[in-house]
């Protein structure tokens, strides 16, 4: 059998974000439940403009269209973008999918909200990352709020190595590791045995950085939102209802900034 390493866009994306996600039990009801959440607490009404950024797959943003919001979402996997732009078709809601580096953003005032899920915040350096959320602020109209879903750094999950039967073969997880001085959660390597292409597929050097996350705690997140312009920050513990205060023992830091 064959080995062969390939990047995140190229193959890693779809693994771990369409296959991998279908395999977790009871995922789609539990997004259902996130985006009733995000709805409330930025209180949402159907017409609302939201950016979805690092939409993945397009799961949230499909629910959000679903309810009657204007979307606008994108990831920078292409390969994503194509399977939302055919989940939406199939589930007949209009959701604007494009393919976009989040350091790149370039819209001025026109959405009510924007959300970053799933702990899509963090992939960069600081000084990138602070770039992120200024793209964010400046997307947001006046009134508007940016919603963070992030891991809580004080409770970090017990990452464990897994095997996980998906659609065409086996996926082999590692666990992440802490670069505690750094801050940063260094991205877990994979290997996915392909029984249909006969092969072994490992991560190059491309996947591996997709994977790495600078972790920040509630005090740096929001020095760096007040610096940015936004007004007031708040925290919650978990990213579904009801809303419970964030603390350092919670499943979640959910962070909600207002412009």
């Amino acid at each position: 059998m064959e080995k062969v390493e390939l990047g995140w866009d190229e193959f890693w994306a779809e693994i771990f974000r369409v296959r991998h996600r279908q395999a977790i039990q009871g995922i789609e009801q539990y997004d259902k439940l996130v985006v009733s959440f995000i709805i409330e607490v930025l209180n949402l009404k159907k017409g609302s403009e939201i950016l979805d950024i690092a939409c993945g797959a397009g799961g949230h943003s499909i629910d959000f269209a679903k309810r009657g919001l204007k979307v606008t979402a994108f990831d920078i996997a292409k390969s994503l973008i194509d399977v939302a732009k055919k989940a939406a078709k199939e589930e007949k809601v209009e959701v604007n999918f494009y393919a976009g580096d989040m350091r790149d953003m370039t819209f001025e005032s026109q959405f009510k909200a924007a959300v970053m899920l799933s702990h899509s915040f963090g992939f960069f350096n600081h000084e990138e990352n602070k770039r992120v959320l200024l793209g964010a602020y400046r997307a947001l109209k006046e009134g508007g709020c940016l919603l963070l879903d992030l891991i809580n750094p004080y409770n970090l999950p017990k990452f464990q190595k897994t095997w996980t039967q998906l659609d065409g073969g086996f996926l082999l997880n590692e666990p992440h590791v802490l670069d505690a001085p750094a801050g940063v959660l260094i991205g877990r390597p994979a290997m996915f045995i392909d029984t249909e292409e006969d092969r072994i597929v490992l991560m190059d050097q491309d996947a591996l950085s997709n994977n790495d996350i600078r972790m920040y705690t509630a005090l740096e997140i929001q020095e760096m939102l007040k610096e940015i312009g936004f007004t007031k920050v708040e925290f919650y513990g978990q990213h579904i209802l009801p809303r419970v205060p964030y603390a350092s023992n919670s499943e979640r830091m959910v962070v909600i900034a207002h412009r």
